[in-house]
This record gives structure tokens, C-alpha cells and sequence, in this order.
């Protein structure tokens, strides 16, 4: 008999990279927002619902088409889903973000737009206590407390809202421009024949 190891009770971090024209996205941007702040640069309104907006549809589409690969193909839900919040962020020379996730959201994501060497890799962080701090010979998917993906145009990225994560430092001398959203599941939430059951319309 050959031995099986099994991820339990992870989280599912899905990344893919889309064949989609960024370039044309960025320059279609009017207000952007910096990592982890409520201020928007740039002119223009306050936006948190930017794919709500006429001309951003076609990419609201896009995402939707790649979460459901997501969340049929591989987390085998079976619930609708809709993006909440999204918005645009923008990461200057020297700029980053601490640790944080995201509340009242089920899963959030990020797709990147305008990315250089060096502009900042996102870092996934498990805080979870442990009973030993082991030190390991070498770090992999099942023995890692941290997890980093570095940004390339066209990646995309879906992760459970409350993993913690952070923008490292952008060491180059080029503006980082992402998307950023959050999703949430709609209709009937967890068994209805029990008192802990709920709809989301």
C-alpha cells in the first residue's frame, strides 16, 4: 500500500493567468486606491464598485468565468456567487501594505494589471497556533507558514477572505497596478432542514 499525504483542512489558494489585454485596463482607470488605505489618488469619485461600472463589464465577465472554474471545478461548491467590492489599487516606488484580510466576504481575489521585477510579491501568512515550531529542511505547500506569488500581468489569484496577506515592498521604479475584489455566496447557506441555515439574496 502507498502512503498518501493530504493538504486537511487547507485553505484553496487558486491562480491562473488570463489572456487578457492589461495595458487597455490601465489605461481605462480613473481612480485607484493605495494598499490598505481609504483615500483615492487620481481624480474622480470614490469607486469600491469599479466593475459595476459600464465599461469595465467585459472584465467582471472575465473574473466571473475564472471563479467559477474555481469554485465549481475545484471547491465543488454549488451556490451562485457575487463580487461585492472591487477596486483599483495602485502601489508606488517603496510602497507596501501590512498583514491583513478581508471582512464580510467569503472569498477575495486579486488580478494584476501593471507589474515590473520587483514590484512587490503578495505574501500569504499562517497565524495559526502551533504547538511546535519545528524548523524544516526544506518548505513546501503542506509544512509552510508563509506563501508568496509574484505578480505577473494577466495573474490572477482567489483565496479565502481570511487568510492574511500583505503587498511587499515595490523595489522598482514602476507604478503596480492590480484589481482587487471580494465575493460572497448567494442563496441558501448551509442546510435548510437545521436552525443554522441562512439566504442571501
Amino acid at each position: 500500500m502507498s502512503s498518501v499525504t493530504n493538504p486537511l483542512f487547507g485553505k484553496g489558494i487558486y491562480s491562473n493567468t488570463l489572456d487578457i489585454n492589461t495595458k487597455n485596463i490601465v489605461s481605462m482607470i480613473d481612480t485607484a486606491r493605495k494598499p490598505c488605505q481609504v483615500e483615492v489618488i487620481n481624480s474622480g469619485k470614490k469607486s469600491l464598485y469599479v466593475l459595476e461600472e459600464d465599461k469595465f463589464k467585459f472584465l467582471k465577465d472575465i473574473i466571473l468565468k475564472e471563479f467559477y472554474s474555481y469554485a465549481y471545478d475545484e471547491m465543488k461548491y454549488i451556490n451562485k456567487f457575487e463580487i461585492t467590492t472591487s477596486w483599483f489599487t495602485q502601489v508606488d516606488k517603496n510602497e507596501s501594505s501590512q498583514f491583513h484580510n478581508h471582512s464580510n466576504c467569503f472569498i477575495s481575489g486579486v488580478l494584476y494589471l501593471q507589474t515590473l521585477p520587483n514590484c512587490g510579491d503578495i505574501v500569504f501568512q499562517d497565524f495559526n497556533n502551533t504547538r511546535f515550531a519545528l524548523q524544516t529542511y526544506e518548505n513546501n505547500i503542506l509544512n509552510s507558514k508563509q506563501w508568496m506569488y509574484t505578480p505577473n500581468e494577466g495573474l490572477i489569484l482567489f483565496f479565502p477572505s481570511e487568510v492574511y496577506h500583505k503587498v511587499e515592498e515595490n523595489k522598482s521604479k514602476h507604478t503596480r497596478y492590480s484589481l482587487a475584489f471580494n465575493i460572497i455566496p448567494v442563496g441558501l447557506i448551509g442546510d435548510e432542514t437545521t436552525d443554522s441555515h441562512t439566504i442571501l439574496k
